[in-house]
């Protein structure tokens, strides 16, 4: 039943990339003929425009663990006289969400304890002098007041320039980390992958993407091989907690981090190749919302 049914997507999902296709070369055409290569940030704006409401009318069709594994595995690449464009997906609940630090306990706001416990780990790995420190910090920044948990770690009253509140982004984090070595003199926090490891996008993890080093962090218990097997190397998707092979403590761990088997955030990566010029885009697409997010441009 369930073959049938991913066969089912897999054919939905082929007309939908081939509408695609067929509206991103009208597009590329038309932007290729009227408006020339220096309005490139245009075209690169218009295609993302148009891969959205693709995906926003197939919603129906990834909406599901088998679904979004399945538009994930299928990069698309356009070709005309002139332009060639390449589009893949990724899943962008691959790491930790550090808001998650904060959790509403009867109708109050609390600290999460195993985030906790977590950050610290993963901050003792590469010998982070004063962990107390940077995990009062992203506390401090969270909570709504301007109180400090540790003299220092109330970053909104040092720099005019930081907004207290959620942390919606990397570059939002990566300041903490610069005021945590410039009150510690500390660099080591920057051994930390954590671009590897966190992500801002959504507030669970998709277990079938998750990030290989986050693993580890969370089941350091685990050899390579195992890790391995879990992501990089794994047979096939997970759809529930049956289906992966770990014993049962090690999956009471895993669902204290907000794991799930289907995350509907997404990010996409788009390449366009022009005249002998590269330019590359980067956004987040929210299929629940059918929402675009967080696009950044980068032309060569």
């Amino acid at each position: 039943m369930r073959k049938s049914i991913v066969l089912l997507i897999t054919l939905s999902l082929i007309v939908a990339i081939s509408s695609l296709i067929t509206i991103a070369l009208h597009i590329v055409d038309n932007a290729a003929k009227n408006i020339g290569k220096k309005h490139s940030l245009i075209q690169t704006t218009l295609l993302i425009e148009n891969i959205a409401k693709i995906l926003a009318k197939k919603s129906s069709d990834i909406n599901s663990t088998d679904g979004l594994d399945l538009l994930i595995a299928l990069p698309i690449e356009l070709k005309t006289k002139a332009i060639k464009i390449a589009i893949e997906f990724d899943s962008a609940a691959k790491g930790l969400n550090p808001n998650n630090f904060l959790f509403k306990k009867s109708k109050k706001t609390a600290i999460n304890p195993d985030y906790v416990l977590l950050f610290d780990r993963i901050l003792q790995s590469k010998n982070v002098q004063n962990k107390e420190l940077f995990i009062a910090m992203i506390e401090d920044t969270l909570d709504k007041d301007l109180e400090e948990r540790i003299p220092g770690s109330e970053i909104a009253l040092y720099d005019k320039r930081f907004a207290q509140g959620a942390i919606e982004s990397y570059k939002k984090f990566a300041m903490i980390i610069d005021h945590y070595v410039k009150l510690s003199e500390d660099p080591n926090i920057y051994k930390i992958p954590w671009k590897k490891i966190l992500s801002f996008y959504s507030k669970k993890i998709d277990f079938n993407y998750i990030e290989p080093k986050l693993l580890d962090y969370i089941l350091p218990y685990l050899d390579k091989e195992a890790i391995a097997n879990l992501t990089t190397d794994k047979k096939h998707i997970f759809h529930n907690w049956k289906e992966v092979p770990l014993a049962s403590e090690y999956k009471k761990i895993l669902k204290k981090y907000n794991i799930s088997f289907y995350a509907p955030v997404i990010k996409g990566v788009l390449e366009v190749e022009e005249g002998g010029k590269k330019s590359f885009a980067t956004f987040i697409y929210d299929i629940k919302a059918n929402k675009v997010e967080n696009i950044a441009y980068k032309i060569r």
